[in-house]
């Protein structure tokens, strides 16, 4: 599969092939995104039941699960700072 060359959000460096293909939606470099980590991730996942019993009804009857993923910009924000400071410092 041929994935277009994208660049890091944080150094502009070119993001590994690998890495966008097993996470499309990722716009940092596997070394920014092993540093994200520790600032809670790169994106934020939740998840909530889907409850399919009838209105009213005391007996709850869940379906699946659907979870969604935001974008962690807070931490985006944090880790270019950081890596902001680091270049100035050099």
């Amino acid at each position: 599969m041929t994935t277009k060359t994208r660049f890091c959000e944080i150094c502009k460096q070119p993001i590994d092939a690998e890495r966008l293909e097993a996470v499309p939606a990722s716009r940092l470099c596997t070394r920014h995104a092993e540093a994200i980590k520790s600032l809670g991730g790169e994106f934020i996942v939740s998840a909530s039941t889907e409850v399919i019993s009838k209105a009213g009804s005391l007996k709850r009857n869940y379906g699946g699960v659907s979870t969604s993923k935001v974008r962690n910009t807070k931490a985006v924000d944090l880790l270019r700072q950081r890596y902001e400071s680091e270049i100035r410092d050099v």
